[in-house]
C-alpha cells in the first residue's frame, strides 16, 4: 500500500497531524512559504532549516521559481489578481516555467483549500486555471503535487479525496495517485538528501571520512 504525504497544512498543530494520520497520511508538512520576488536569495535562507520551500504567486514569481533549484513547489499559480488572456487562460504558468520545472524537479501545485474556500464565479475560474495547469505540466512532464491546504482539522480530507480532486481537474488515475505518494515522497528524499552530510550533491555520497568532515553546502544541483 502507498503512503501518502499532504506538503501545505497551514498549521503543524498535534490535533492537525494526529487527525491527518488517522484518515490515512503518512506525513503532513507545513512548507516554508515565499511570496518575494527575491526568490533565490530567500529561499538560501530557508533552506537548511526547512523540508519544503514553497514559491507562490504570479506569472513572474512562478518564472523566477522554476529557475531556482533549491525550490521544491510552485504553489498554486492560478491564484492571482491578474485577468485571464483574450485566448487563453492566466494559468500562472505556461510551458516554458513547467519545462524549467521539470528540468529541477520542482513540482507544481493543486491547493484543494482553494476550491473549497471560493465561491461562484471564482471558484470556476480557479477550476478552469487548474484544468489548465494539468494539461500544461502533462505536456512537460513536469511533476504535480495534491495538497489539503488546511489550516484546522476541519480542512483536511483524505488521500482517496484528494485523488478525486485530482481527476476531477483533468489528472489520470496514476497521476492523480502520485501527486499525493510518489512525487510528495520524491520531494521530501531530496529535501532528507540536502541535509544528510554525507551527500555532497546528486550522484555523489562520502561513504567514508578518511579526513575532517566539512560542512556541506545545501543550495545547488540535488
Amino acid at each position: 500500500m502507498a503512503d501518502f504525504f499532504d506538503l501545505h497544512i497551514g498549521s503543524d498543530s498535534k490535533e492537525i497531524t494526529e487527525f491527518a494520520q488517522r484518515i490515512g497520511w503518512a506525513s503532513c508538512v507545513k512548507p516554508a512559504e515565499i511570496k518575494s520576488k527575491n526568490v533565490q536569495e530567500e529561499v538560501r535562507k530557508l533552506r537548511k532549516a526547512s523540508d519544503v520551500i514553497i514559491v507562490s504567486g504570479d506569472d513572474t514569481i512562478s518564472r523566477l521559481a522554476s529557475d531556482c533549484w533549491e525550490v521544491d513547489i510552485i504553489g498554486s499559480p492560478e491564484v492571482h489578481e491578474n485577468g485571464d488572456f483574450m485566448h487563453q487562460l492566466n494559468s500562472g504558468i505556461d510551458y516554458v516555467i513547467a519545462k524549467a520545472c521539470a528540468e529541477k524537479g520542482i513540482a507544481v501545485e493543486f491547493c484543494f483549500a482553494n476550491i473549497l474556500n471560493s465561491f461562484g464565479r471564482k471558484r470556476s475560474q480557479l477550476l478552469s486555471r487548474m484544468a489548465q495547469n494539468v494539461r500544461i505540466c502533462r505536456g512537460c512532464s513536469c511533476d504535480m503535487v495534491i495538497t489539503s491546504g488546511a489550516s484546522e482539522k476541519f480542512g483536511l480530507r483524505a488521500p482517496r479525496d484528494l485523488i478525486a480532486f485530482g481527476v476531477l481537474l483533468g489528472m489520470t488515475l496514476k497521476e492523480a495517485g502520485d501527486a499525493v505518494s510518489t512525487n510528495p515522497k520524491k520531494i521530501l528524499k531530496k529535501s532528507g538528501n540536502r541535509k544528510n552530510p554525507n551527500i555532497i550533491t546528486k550522484g555523489l555520497e562520502v561513504r567514508k571520512w578518511v579526513s575532517k568532515q566539512k560542512e556541506k553546502k545545501a543550495h545547488g544541483w540535488y
